[in-house]
């Protein structure tokens, strides 16, 4: 054993060494050859300067917008006397029409194609072939700007030469950012991989396959956005299209991903995501179609759109998530994510950064940013490497875990969930007993939950008595101070005298141990939850096992006790206290007598979106909080719902129209005294309605009238 130990070492020395050296190798080959040297690549006579105009303008062609110039220009230049076999004008364009003459020769036509995108084709490379007779003679250059005029059109990077050499000269400048984008699809691809290589897809630390998407759509776009594919390919419409339908779609695997990364887990989030990013998608394609807007025109407004969706969604999501862990004194699971994040953006930053101060990174803008996502890619990868490493016992007992909650998440219902957990714990584990005490507000403790093999009966049939209030505070500084904060009993006379109730119990049942774990809640002890007459030889897994489970098992009596407070959320509106639209549908289908009398009160905030826009959220939250108090106290708290962001329902139920007319005036005087900028507009229907619908229509018919009336008085 130990010569094998020792033969192992010398293979670890000898491998890192071997792996120093080729590191090294390769390093002294980078920096010291030609890898960074552009002199080995081929000349070529830049053509950009001194084109004329018909007036004899001079420009610089790379600097000229066609749309500058009414939408079309001509230049012409005279071609040097030599002129090398296979020489030609090679040059790129942006969505323009170019025509090439040669004196009065045409020699050179390139005319759009209209696209899924629109009418624009992005780059696209040109090379006009010339000969040793063109030495001398005047080249034309006449570009014009598509149909849309707002469109950016260029010509640019114009020079004499070889194509291959341009070829090779144009990969050169951008092969920082080609390299940066190629590694990104590469690790994309490797994550989509290993998320093959997951037998238990279950236990993944995050949404894998999620990153691999994102990381390959984000890839594509970035070696899209370089131009080299194009180039190199030939085909301009066919990558136009993927990069620009591409943007809208790289949000969702992104969210998705990052959900699945927290501790708090919302599927809420990811429909969000996929809403914002098909809807994006959907919104370009038909405005492209029906009103022929071409995607380049609307990409900037949707993919701002896209982004800032998603962001304030991840915002709102990792708040969430934060408060959630705090609440549970646990990380937030984040670690990894916020440090690649922070190398991402501080190296977006620096881009800017040197953009901005010498505007010097014309092929390799945005090289820092690329390089940012694959190392926040790689950092994700070991996280996800690190995860897969661990110990082949953790991995067993993460696994039985997972499908442990797995089980319980069968109901919705969080006290079924309970049961169901504790009779899988119970049957996997071949216990006897599972069970859980909870503290009642008096300081008793209460056996709340249990499950008990065939041929046993439940233990209140059991126990003569029930624990003394010091007695459970004994037994719960043990649990609470045992390691790991499960405390095992490994056989019934180790507990005769902390606890005669346990002791009675286990003798009773004839249990030969028992483990037990707190049941904390934030910092607070809830209860406690039991496994009882475990084989021996798993009683040290489920040590391990215990010391996760109670977390989730106190989450599912939270969930218990706060399952009338969800239920009050899904039917009122959170910012105004009001009931919300859910609940006056419900209401109005189901529980609305319109074969008595009613009234029906329609009340509109004014001019809300431009207080929010001038005065600020605040403002408006203020105005929305004090229009649903003033309605409320006039109509009653059931009886007022806000429909939309500044439209409030309401119902009264007075049989008499003159109290009901009294409350609308209450209801208006209270919105004067708060300065609420609102319209009110009400029906009393005394002898009932035959068609509800009417009735809201006359209202609202009557809610514009007013409003109009108040206008003119102004």
């Amino acid at each position: 054993m130990q010569e094998s130990n020792k033969q192992t070492g010398i293979n670890k020395i000898l491998n890192r060494i071997f792996a120093a050296v080729v590191i090294l190798l390769f390093v002294i080959a980078l920096f010291f050859s030609d890898a960074f040297s552009r002199s080995y690549l081929p000349e070529m006579t830049d053509y950009n300067d001194e084109w004329l105009d018909e007036n004899g303008n001079s420009y610089k062609i790379s600097s000229l917008n066609v749309k500058d110039h009414g939408g079309k220009i001509v230049l012409t230049k005279k071609l040097p006397y030599y002129i090398f076999d296979g020489d030609c004008l090679c040059f790129e364009s942006r969505n323009v029409n170019i025509k090439v003459m040669m004196g009065k020769r045409r020699i050179y036509d390139f005319n759009t194609e209209e696209n899924i995108t629109g009418m624009g084709y992005g780059i696209a490379f040109h090379n006009v072939g010339i000969s040793r007779e063109d030495g001398g003679e005047i080249i034309t250059l006449e570009f014009d700007q598509l149909i849309n005029n707002e469109m950016s059109g260029q010509l640019f990077r114009v020079y004499l030469g070889k194509p291959a050499d341009y070829i090779r000269r144009f990969i050169y400048d951008r092969a920082l950012l080609v390299i940066a984008s190629v590694l990104i699809i590469f690790f994309g691809l490797l994550l989509v991989i290993l998320w093959l290589g997951i037998p238990d897809k279950s236990r993944q630390p995050f949404d894998v396959i999620a990153l691999g998407i994102a990381s390959f759509c984000v890839g594509m776009w970035c070696l899209i956005n370089t131009s080299v594919i194009q180039l190199l390919s030939g085909h301009y419409y066919f990558w136009r299209i993927i990069g620009t339908l591409l943007i809208p779609m790289i949000g969702y695997p992104f969210v998705v991903f990052f959900v699945s990364l927290t501790v708090l887990k919302k599927k809420i989030y990811n429909i969000l995501a996929f809403v914002v990013s098909v809807g994006a998608e959907v919104g370009m394609i038909l405005l492209r179609y029906v009103a022929n807007i071409d995607m380049m025109n609307s990409l900037v407004y949707f993919s701002l759109f896209v982004a800032a969706s998603d962001l304030i969604i991840m915002i709102i999501y990792s708040v969430e998530n934060r408060m959630h862990c705090k609440s549970l004194d646990r990380p937030t699971g984040l670690k990894n994510f916020d440090i690649g994040i922070g190398i991402l953006i501080a190296l977006t930053v620096l881009d800017v950064l040197m953009w901005g101060e010498e505007n010097k990174l014309e092929d390799s803008y945005g090289a820092f940013m690329r390089f940012g996502i694959v190392v926040f890619i790689i950092i994700m990868i070991l996280q996800f490497v690190s995860w897969w490493t661990r110990d082949q016992a953790d991995m067993d007992r993460e696994r039985f875990i997972n499908r442990s909650l797995q089980f319980s998440a069968t109901s919705r219902n969080p006290v079924e969930s309970i049961k169901l957990l504790l009779e899988y714990l119970g049957k996997e584990l071949q216990a006897k007993r599972t069970y859980i005490f909870e503290g009642e507000k008096n300081g008793a403790m209460q056996a709340t939950y249990e499950w008990y093999a065939d041929g046993l009966t439940p233990m209140d049939q059991e126990i003569e008595s029930i624990p003394s209030e010091k007695e459970i505070e004994k037994l719960h500084e043990c649990i609470m101070t045992a390691e790991n904060n499960c405390f095992i009993i490994r056989n019934a006379e180790e507990i005769k005298d902390l606890s005669p109730f346990m002791y009675s119990m286990m003798e009773m049942g004839n249990l030969s141990n028992a483990v037990f774990s707190p049941l904390v809640l934030g910092n607070k002890p809830i209860g406690f939850v039991g496994i009882a007459d475990i084989p021996k030889e798993s009683i040290n897994n489920v040590y391990e096992i215990m010391g996760v489970l109670p977390y989730f098992f106190a989450q599912m009596i939270n969930q218990r006790k706060e399952q009338d407070r969800i239920i009050y959320y899904s039917y009122h509106d959170s910012l105004s206290g009001a009931k919300n639209r859910t609940a006056l549908k419900e209401f109005m289908k189901e529980k609305l007598d319109v074969s008595q009398a009613f009234g029906y009160v329609l009340c509109e905030i004014d001019d809300l979106k431009e207080i929010n826009a001038n005065l600020g959220h605040d403002a408006g939250d203020a105005m929305v909080q004090n229009t649903a108090k003033s309605m409320m106290e006039a109509f009653g708290e059931e009886n007022v719902y806000r429909l939309s962001g500044e439209n409030f329902v309401a119902f009264g139920f007075e049989n008499d129209e003159t109290y009901f007319e009294n409350d609308v005036l209450r209801a208006k005087r209270l919105l004067h005294e708060r300065k609420c900028l609102a319209t009110v507009a009400s029906v009393f229907c005394s002898n009932g309605a035959n068609d509800i619908e009417v009735v809201i229509k006359h209202t609202f018919e009557l809610l514009e009238n007013e409003k109009v009336e108040q206008d003119k008085g102004v």
